[in-house]
């Protein structure tokens, strides 16, 4: 089979709603833009660079990593692409213990800048749904805890 002028050739069929980017290209993108595009200027939550544990709910359960975290949502990776629009149960390991909402899948890209063994990874947008006003106050306070703990920690010039 060849592929388009252009057009990567794949080994097996992407999942709708899932963007290929080359290798040679995902290498040299960082994995936020991948997804997210625009830098956090001027956004009302910014997003805060973060490693947890986490797990979404629903009919296949499954582990991802947080890569970054806001008061809105937040971006994972996962061994599985899953739609855009899809509403799940996340559940994350919070260091004050656990901490979980409704998402929505906003947006789901292949990560090319992992290479693993195991099989693709796979970035997944997240967009927490109705936030009960106390849980909204904890992820808040870990957020402006987290920042005030690296600035504290970040080296003065």
């Amino acid at each position: 089979m060849l592929a388009e002028p252009g057009r990567p050739r794949f080994a097996r069929a992407v999942p709708s709603g899932v963007r290929m980017i080359p290798l040679a290209e995902a290498s040299r993108l960082n994995a936020n833009r991948m997804v997210r595009g625009a830098a956090d200027r001027g956004r009302r939550f910014p997003r805060l660079p973060i490693e947890l544990q986490g797990a979404l709910k629903g009919p296949r359960p499954r582990e991802v990593r947080l890569l970054d975290l806001s008061a809105t949502g937040c971006l994972t990776r996962a061994t599985a692409a899953l739609d855009a629009g899809a509403i799940l149960d996340l559940e994350v390991a919070l260091p004050g213990g656990p901490w979980s909402s409704k998402v929505r899948v906003s947006s789901c890209a292949l990560d090319g800048t992992v290479a693993s063994s195991e099989g693709p990874r796979y970035l997944l947008g997240l967009e927490f749904l109705g936030l009960s006003v106390q849980d909204a106050d904890v992820l808040r306070r870990f957020l402006a805890e987290e920042q005030r703990r690296r600035s504290a920690d970040a080296p003065a010039h």
